[in-house]
């Protein structure tokens, strides 16, 4: 027997190697499927939610095509690895017997050639799943990798066309009276969704809101249903997921709002109907009283924008199924909201001077209802101020006792609706970026002295019951659990009086009131970053790591919703769903902005490029980076950037800016001027961008 081994030393190392091969083939095989079959992998990192809002599973089809055909792989790789060894167990025990030697070598000869066809099999079965968005299984990670076409299948809309809602995605513990608030990028055509249920011929409020029989159920508009009086999917619809069955409706409150100089309907309050009772005025909660449930609320492909000149186009537009909707799920518990919002701060802060050029800004506790709490502000002609010109609500009165001038501007809510904020619209010059500066009033039109301007503002609370649940809807500042407004934080329901005048007689509880200065002066020092996450060029990122970006003065929270992201390979080109974002500050630090977003996915060469841009402005109007560089993201890839050598955008020239070249040391524009940044952390790009790089 030595010796039969001495002299068939090369074919029983042939014969080893192939077993090994085989051997090494089938683990390989198994881990992938495994890892595959594992719901926390990151091989299934983008795919999970595909069909969450229904509680189905949640894996990619193909993935579970490559589950099988691995491990019928891997099963004829062990039926190989089995003939081999028989095989050679037969020739090593012949004894010099031809005929069973024979035998031996037609079964290693037929065992090689299915080797050869298995991996050739394997071969082709990785080249489709490269095609199909895979890695073909080689790598050194083990394993197929996920496809990048796939985030959260539905939330593209979020940051891009949705601007806030709550509650928020996924959000936990949610009180079961919530309302649910949804605001947009665009105003909404509100009849192509919501029914004119109390037949006043306006579509999305409320009437006899003042009578103490004021019903949800009928004194409201609803969100159109189906002929069979159900919620669809095709406007908005409210299921629970462990069954699939809608709510039995919801009441739409349209609140309205100007967005980039467009005033429409960007903002709509849901009050979920659980019970179509008329006996019960509350409509009933959401949940239960014993047990969490599972909530997923869905915008479909029937609600339209309000923009006659382009036959009021659907508001969600992709010719990918999973991203021409939006959806999202939040769980609600077992209680019941019974703590009041409060005043966390303002800005201006109370009895200081700020200069003319500022937004006034209000931050709760808690998300608020916007309704009459958004809109611009008109005269108020019995009050010694101005009115918020909202028909639903008396809740916010501002006046200037230096001046007597109307401020023009608007109030929106935003940062989750927990921070109402006043943009002035009277401009009163340019920044650095060459956009428009906007400032409150001071003087009174012929006046030669006027140093500053006296401003007060008063917040006004719903009127309730003594349990301090609102009575009347609409009556004053409310919480989205029908809470109202507690002015000096003291846990305890005061209810203020309402004789006139205004300013004089409403100083007290539970009504909030501060006042300050304005100068006739301008702040025009642009704002810069400080700190960014992830830092620069960061690799092996989390797919829920921190992105945060803090700035070195008070920002103007509205204009962090322009914070933007590049994705390459780009989910528009392969048929998925952009990255959500939403902006999120925490006052009273309005410098620091944290973007919630959706998983950065662990996929090879994924590379995101978080972007800040002229657009983002402090709490004074001051652009961050009047700088114009590099134009397209192929040089950015590529490391051969070129720089522009002025600074016009499409046939218009930028004033006071400069180009800038993507070197190491970088270069950022400051006040018209190439300036160094400091060690290449700040880099500009193309109308101001500044890019931030991870993977």
């Amino acid at each position: 027997m030595l010796q039969w081994l001495s002299k068939n030393r090369y074919l029983k190392t042939a014969v080893l190697l192939g077993a090994v091969i085989a051997a090494v083939f089938i683990f390989s095989g198994s881990a992938n499927a495994q890892s595959i079959a594992n719901p926390n992998s990151t091989l299934n990192q983008g795919v999970q939610i595909l069909q969450k809002p229904l509680g189905l599973p949640a894996f990619d089809i193909r993935l579970i095509i490559a589950n099988i055909v691995r491990w019928l792989l891997g099963l004829v790789g062990l039926i190989l690895v089995i003939l081999l060894m028989y095989a050679g167990y037969l020739w090593m025990t012949a004894g010099g017997n031809d005929e069973q030697i024979t035998q031996a070598k037609s079964i290693m000869r037929n065992a090689v050639i299915g080797l050869a066809i298995i991996l050739s099999a394997y071969s082709i079965v990785s080249f489709i799943m490269n095609m199909l968005g895979y890695g073909g299984g080689l790598e050194s990670n083990g394993g197929i990798n996920p496809p990048v076409i796939e985030n959260l299948s539905g939330s593209g809309a979020l940051g891009r066309t949705v601007k806030d809602h709550y509650p928020a995605r996924d959000q936990k513990n949610v009180p079961r009276n919530s309302r649910i608030v949804i605001s947009f990028f665009k105003p909404l055509k509100v009849d192509s969704f919501i029914t004119d249920t109390n037949g006043d011929g306006i579509y999305g409020d409320c009437v006899s809101t003042t009578d103490p029989n004021f019903s949800w159920n009928l004194d409201c508009d609803h969100v159109t249903t189906t002929a069979s009086g159900l919620l669809s999917d095709n406007y908005i619809n409210v299921k629970d997921t462990s069954t699939g069955q809608p709510i039995a409706g919801l009441v739409a409150l349209a609140s309205t709002s100007t967005e980039k100089g467009v005033t429409g309907v960007f903002t709509l309050v849901l009050k979920p109907i659980t019970n179509t009772s008329t006996s019960d005025l509350t409509g009933g909660y959401l949940g239960s009283d014993s047990a969490e449930v599972n909530y997923a609320v869905y915008l479909g492909q029937g609600i339209l924008v309000d923009d006659a000149i382009n036959n009021y186009p659907r508001l969600f537009i992709s010719s990918n199924p999973n991203d021409d909707h939006y959806d999202w799920n939040f769980t609600c518990d077992t209680s019941l909201d019974l703590t009041p919002p409060y005043i966390t701060a303002v800005y201006p802060n109370p009895n200081t001077t700020t200069p003319k050029n500022t937004v006034i800004q209000i931050s709760f506790s808690e998300p608020v209802n916007p309704i009459g709490l958004q809109g611009s502000m008109q005269s108020s002609s019995p009050f010694d101020g101005y009115l918020l010109n909202n028909d639903e609500s008396n809740g916010l009165y501002l006046t200037n006792s230096s001046t007597n001038i109307l401020p023009q501007g608007s109030w929106n809510l935003v940062n989750n609706f927990q921070t109402l904020e006043f943009t002035p619209s009277e401009q009163c010059g340019k920044n650095v970026c060459g956009d428009p500066v906007y400032c409150l009033p001071v003087c009174t039109p012929g006046s030669v002295n006027c140093p500053n301007a006296n401003y007060k503002i008063i917040l006004k609370t719903a009127s309730t019951t003594g349990s301090g649940f609102v009575d009347s809807p609409f009556t004053g500042i409310e919480d989205l659990a029908g809470n109202a407004l507690d002015g000096n934080n003291d846990n305890f329901r005061e209810n203020p009086t309402t004789t006139l005048p205004i300013f004089d007689n409403w100083k007290s509880p539970d009504n909030y009131i501060w006042g300050f200065s304005v100068s006739n002066e301008m702040d025009l020092t642009p704002p810069y970053l400080v700190h960014v996450e992830p830092s620069i060029v960061e690799s092996f990122v989390a797919p829920q790591a921190p992105w945060v970006m803090k700035f070195d003065k008070q920002m103007r929270v509205d204009s962090f919703y322009d914070i933007d992201i590049q994705e390459f390979p780009d989910p528009s080109q392969t048929n998925g769903v952009p990255l959500y974002k939403d902006p999120r500050v925490q006052a009273p630090d309005y410098e620091l902005v944290n973007v919630m977003h959706g998983d950065f996915l662990k996929v090879d060469k994924k590379i995101y490029m978080p972007i800040a841009t002229s657009s983002i402005q402090d709490s004074h109007f001051n652009c961050f980076y009047p700088g114009l560089g590099p134009e397209t993201h192929s040089e950015i890839q590529n490391k051969t950037v070129v720089p522009t050598l002025d600074c016009t955008v499409n046939g218009d020239t930028k004033t006071n800016c400069c180009a800038v070249s993507d070197t190491d040391t970088g270069n950022f524009c400051c006040n018209g001027a190439a300036t160094s940044s400091n060690g290449g952390i700040q880099r500009c790009f193309s109308d101001g961008q500044v890019n931030y790089y991870t993977q």
